[in-house]
């Protein structure tokens, strides 16, 4: 297909800020819900629609187009080439369009809006619901839109304009993303097992190894870091009995086991203190851990998200 083609049809034209296609929000909104959720029915329970009038707006978008925008199988529906290349551009206009009414509600002085922020599981359950509920005691007609990923997937979530901020665990280098700061908090990993537990604390690296783990998969920052400090130490990887991706599914497991967990401290502060789960305090897998803010390069940071950046505890003065 003619890459340029669609990408002329589809910028926002400089001095008129508008489609040269006529694609209004509603059939933007259809593409995009029939895009994340692969179906078209559960498109439709998202943005309210009947099936027939959800697809009635994807065709007519693909008719101006000139180009298919899925394929349609027995298995769902699925972006073809120009869905591909539709999608961000997509994503970017209904970021332009929620921008703007975010901007021109804050210039009425009504204060509405969407905070749209991402962050790791861990900062996400204390300083990022801490600054969320700051901002909705000065500002009590915003709303928020939270999204609790690892590192990776907020990068992707921060370029794809479904959040507007991002708190992660390391630095995000890309081009087109930019640090606010450093938060002004940290917590701690450490290895965490079940209370009756058979190995002591301040045991040594080696006696932890032998026992079985429960980590999260390989996409994850953690079981990463958790590979580096092993490999530091020369010293065999421990056995992985079971891989998850919920820090809660993980924290069960270890609490009716012999499995050893490694997870941020205030994760376990509630089991600690319940008497299911104990600090086995390990030195080697004791690190403290930062957290950085971040917005994407370009383009205008909503006054909702302001909001948040304004009530968000950074350390120094720097602020977007």
């Amino acid at each position: 297909m003619n890459r340029s083609a669609l990408q002329d049809n589809c910028i926002v034209a400089a001095k008129s800020y508008a489609l040269r296609m006529d694609f209004d929000e509603r059939q933007l909104r259809a593409f995009l819900a029939i895009a994340d959720t692969g179906s078209l029915g559960r498109a439709a329970r998202v943005v309210n629609l009947t099936q027939p009038s959800l697809s009635r707006l994807v065709q007519t978008m693909e008719a101006r187009l000139g180009h298919r925008l899925f394929e349609r199988g027995g298995k769902g529906m699925a972006l073809s080439e120009a869905g591909t290349l539709m999608l961000p551009r997509a994503r970017h206009l209904m970021g332009e369009m929620q921008a703007a009414r975010d901007e021109l509600a804050a210039l009425g002085g009504l204060r509405r809006g969407t905070v749209r922020v991402g962050a790791v599981a861990a900062v996400m359950r204390t300083l990022v619901a801490d600054t969320a509920a700051r901002v909705l005691a000065e500002t009590p007609l915003l709303s928020f839109d939270l999204i609790e990923a690892v590192d990776g997937e907020l990068l992707e979530a921060l370029l794809t304009r479904r959040v507007d901020l991002v708190v992660t665990s390391r630095p995000l280098l890309h081009r087109d993303v930019t640090a606010i700061g450093l938060g002004a908090y940290s917590d701690a990993f450490a290895v965490f097992g079940a209370a009756r537990h058979p190995l002591g604390e301040n045991a040594a690296l080696p006696a932890a190894l032998a026992y079985g783990w429960v980590m999260p998969g390989f996409a994850f920052t953690p079981r990463a870091q958790f590979e580096d400090i092993i490999a530091q130490h020369s010293l065999a990887p421990p056995r992985i009995a079971v891989e998850c991706s919920s820090v809660e599914a993980m924290i069960a497991v270890s609490a009716r086991s012999d499995l050893l967990c490694w997870l941020p401290e205030p994760l376990l502060a509630p089991h600690i203190a319940n008497g299911t789960m104990r600090n086995l305090a390990i030195p080697e897998l004791a690190i403290d851990r930062r957290f950085i803010l971040h917005r994407r390069r370009s383009g205008v940071l909503p006054e909702a998200a302001r909001q948040f950046v304004q009530h968000f505890p950074l350390q120094g003065e720097m602020r977007a």
